[in-house]
């Protein structure tokens, strides 16, 4: 099933922008850094294809009636629903950890009651709802830059409902080349 074309070729399209033109100049020293530049990427894209979108950087989301608490790394929602949630790891220099990525992924993929994004730090006049639904085409994505050989990520096969929405960017760096980006197993924009 493909879904949030549109979405997913804009990420992807930042995801190579900000490894060509921030990682290879060496702006990027952390995973932070990386969501900054992807993020700066992805609002231009949003800008030049003139869609309303509403990015969050590592909020904190109440799933489950408010039980369990997930802060993924970035994401994308359009004026009601979540549209996008990526999980970004950054470990240029060894293996990637990913599973707590992946556990939050499958949590959200198969939630069906509304999210609610907590903005505690947040002060000013109240512009609207902190409650998203999750869309049922959202986009799921891990975006990992970490030290060759390229991985199968995940290493296991994911649930349905989230392997059906996934897509899987990698950044494999070598010691004394530029490195290799994948989505999925396949080279992009090189």
């Amino acid at each position: 099933m493909a879904n949030r074309g549109l979405l997913r070729r804009q990420i992807k399209a930042a995801w190579v922008e900000t490894m060509r033109e921030t990682y290879l100049t060496q702006t990027i020293n952390s995973e932070r850094s990386l969501q900054v530049h992807l993020v700066a990427r992805l609002l231009q894209a949003v800008k030049d294809d003139r869609v309303n979108r509403r990015m969050f950087i590592e909020p904190k989301l109440l799933v489950n009636g408010g039980e369990t608490r997930l802060y993924p790394d970035i994401l994308v929602c359009n004026t009601r629903s979540i549209i996008g949630v990526i999980e970004i790891k950054y470990q240029p220099n060894v293996r990637p950890n990913f599973l707590k990525d992946f556990q939050t992924l499958e949590i959200l993929a198969t939630e069906t009651d509304p999210v609610e994004i907590v903005n505690n730090r947040y002060r000013g006049p109240d512009k609207g709802a902190k409650t998203y639904t999750l869309a049922a085409d959202a986009l799921y994505v891990w975006a990992g830059v970490y030290a060759a050989p390229l991985r199968t990520i995940p290493s296991e096969a994911p649930s349905e409902e989230l392997r059906q929405k996934l897509l899987v960017l990698h950044g494999v760096t070598y010691k004394d080349r530029a490195p290799d980006f994948y989505a999925g197993s396949r080279p992009i924009g090189q």
